[in-house]
């Protein structure tokens, strides 16, 4: 490991289960939750029994939610804290420092290089489906249908529908994108509806190329961080200069985010689309939290607001009428399904008012994924408590590249559309989905929530997993099969 490290145990290592727990621990404290604390200290198999303590935890954090919320939003705060205990180890330094001591103390290190596009500005959202090209009525019938079928909600359906018709309404917002190479994100869309950009990512001189030229032909502005010396050159030789490692040049990058969020014009939104393998995430993670929080506290709930895609594959609160659907869809099951399958049980929690839970944590992901994707709804939740605006919709499953390149994977998601309601997309119709999802959501004022966790529960696409009557994993050899010899996409 090099730039932001995790912290040394008592054993001197770095161990990524130890900090897991630690972490975990802190939020069960700060709930009362001693014996769950000292479930998730005393687990000897971590790795495969992570999900049933963070099942639990989400329980207790909705519960909590219910009874008494400050208690929920102080484990938020609890887990987040934890988090802070990393440490940064520079390229020239013979010992790591502080996490947080290190992210103050950079000098400049990147210029800002401004790409402005000469095109027309998009007003209306196009989303490709099997072929076609989906707008207007067309769209909102696609939606109805997905609605039906069950792998959408219908307030998704409702958000798409407006956001699409009014991408425009991005037209002059600043958008601070931490992972610009995410398939899911929604940088292009932004750019052709005439938005200015702030793309970070890493170095990648021939990724950089494309979107600069893709940048000219639109109506956006597109902001790139490059090396000292290099702003004012030529496309070719920013994309050379352009691109930094949120790991490595952590501290560089928070100094270069916070000084294009204070420069920028009216109002910003901070969008995380960030994904890396293994413990990794978990480091990326927490430089991009550092940065949204750095950014909330500059600029305030007046200005800034913040996006995520929340993934499908968590434990979460569901809507009533999602868990009465896994019962129908269950009658209707076929007999190979019920002959494979684990049925879910998303019974109402008696002391958090019949709040019902889906329990979508998967062991083969690993709880470095889980800390990762819980860490950026942590931050979620408690920025909507402090009066921000923030768009954190479940996503459905999708065929990315990062997915996709496990071929497990990729066989998978060919077979579960043969299970109602479940449907895998490509990454370019999820992105047109969830970017108008995000357009909604920033225009929208944000409604009352039971507890903060119901922030996840709003404008959810996801696959139909919320409704599928049978835990994915139970039907997963049966899937492949499926996917392997009568693939659906």
């Amino acid at each position: 490991m090099s730039g932001v490290v995790f912290p040394k145990t008592a054993k001197g290592d770095r161990s990524t289960t130890d900090f897991n727990k630690q972490v975990y621990g802190a939020m069960a404290s700060a709930l009362g939750a001693s014996s769950l604390a000292t479930a998730i200290a005393q687990e000897k198999d971590w790795r495969h029994k992570y999900g049933g303590h963070l099942d639990c935890l989400t329980e207790q954090l909705v519960v909590a939610g219910c009874q008494d919320k400050s208690k929920c939003v102080a484990s938020l705060r609890a887990g987040l804290a934890s988090v802070r205990r990393l440490e940064f180890e520079g390229a020239d330094s013979t010992e790591a420092v502080p996490f947080e001591q290190a992210m103050l103390s950079s000098a400049p290190a990147f210029e800002v290089a401004t790409i402005k596009g000469a095109g027309q500005a998009s007003s209306e959202l196009v989303l490709p489906y099997k072929g076609s090209e989906l707008k207007g009525a067309a769209l909102e019938a696609q939606c109805d249908a997905w609605v039906e079928t069950g792998t959408m909600e219908p307030d998704c359906a409702v958000a798409i529908k407006e956001g699409a018709k009014n991408v425009g309404s991005v037209c002059g917002r600043t958008f601070i994108i931490l992972g610009a190479g995410s398939e899911l994100g929604p940088l292009r869309l932004l750019l052709l509806a005439g938005a200015t950009v702030v793309a970070i990512a890493t170095r990648k001189p021939s990724r950089w190329a494309e979107l600069i030229k893709f940048a000219r032909g639109t109506a956006g502005t597109l902001i790139l961080p490059v090396s000292l010396g290099t702003a004012q050159s030529d496309d070719q030789q920013i994309a050379g200069a352009a691109g930094l490692d949120l790991i490595k040049d952590a501290p560089a990058a928070v100094e270069f985010s916070l000084r294009c969020a204070k420069e920028a014009q009216g109002l910003v939104t901070v969008g995380t689309y960030l994904y890396v393998d293994g413990e990794a995430n978990v480091r990326l993670t927490a430089v991009s939290d550092y940065i949204v929080e750095r950014i909330a506290t500059d600029l305030g709930p007046s200005r800034a607001s913040f996006a995520w895609l929340a993934s499908c594959s968590t434990t979460t609160v569901i809507p009533e009428a999602a868990a009465a659907a896994q019962k129908g869809n269950l009658a209707n099951a076929s007999w190979w399904q019920k002959a494979c399958g684990t049925v879910q049980t998303c019974d109402p929690l008696a002391d958090a008012e019949g709040a019902r839970i889906f329990k979508g944590f998967e062991v083969m992901q690993g709880p470095n994924y889980a800390l990762a994707q819980l860490m950026r709804q942590w931050r979620a939740m408690t920025l909507a408590e402090d009066g921000f605006k923030v768009s954190t919709p479940i996503t459905p499953m999708c065929r990315t590249e990062s997915v996709t390149s496990n071929a497990t994977m990729a066989t998978i998601l060919d077979g579960v559309g043969h299970t109602r309601p479940m449907e895998a997309f490509s990454a370019d119709a999820a992105r047109a989905a969830m970017c108008a999802v995000l357009v909604s959501e920033l225009a929208a004022e944000p409604a009352a929530l039971a507890t903060p966790l119901h922030l996840m529960t709003r404008n959810s696409f996801h696959s139909g997993m919320w409704r599928c009557p049978f835990s994915l994993s139970s039907l997963g050899t049966a899937t492949w099969v499926l996917g392997k010899v009568a693939a659906k996409r």
